[in-house]
């Protein structure tokens, strides 16, 4: 049974695992992985970015991260910063230990010693029973534009009629 795991610190020599747990498929670009690493290099540095990864022997089988974001206040929230949970990927073989339940509980950690105390994070279907038990509660006003990618202005909608964003 794979039982013998640490969880330790990210460190700068840990950019190209945290990069390649980001970006794990393998039809990723390359592009990606490089802009990518390029980000995590300067905010690592800059201490918006902590990670916790999962080691069994000298293998990485699984970490979290932690965006520290100058979001600015909220109503009912006047912490100007919050956190966003990142890169939260345990390798096949490594799921269902409790592994992805400590590194996520360790960032929540973390994030608190900094004084943080709203965090948010992307979930998949599968992830989503693990964050409701650890607190987290469905948020669904997000929505999200990306300009100069070709995927904006596909559907615009106002008052219930949709428009092709066409003038």
């Amino acid at each position: 049974m794979k039982t013998n795991w640490i969880i330790r610190p990210a460190t700068p020599s840990d950019i190209a695992i945290i990069t390649r747990q980001r970006f794990h498929r393998e039809d990723e670009r390359q592009e990606d992985l490089d802009a990518y690493a390029n980000w995590l290099t300067g905010t690592l540095a800059a201490g918006n970015y902590l990670g916790l990864l999962a080691q069994a022997g000298d293998t990485v089988v699984a970490g979290a991260g932690l965006s520290i974001l100058d979001w600015g206040p909220i109503r009912g929230d006047t912490q100007a910063r919050r956190g966003r949970i990142v890169n939260v990927y345990t390798a096949p073989d490594w799921r269902r230990l409790g592994i992805a339940r400590a590194l996520v509980a360790g960032m929540l950690q973390l994030g608190k010693e900094q004084g943080l105390n709203t965090f948010n994070l992307s979930a998949s279907e599968e992830g989503q029973p693990l964050y409701r038990d650890l607190g987290f509660v469905s948020y669904a006003a997000e929505m999200i534009y990306r300009s100069g990618t070709g995927q904006e202005n596909k559907r615009v909608s106002t008052g219930g009629q949709h428009h092709s964003g066409r003038p």
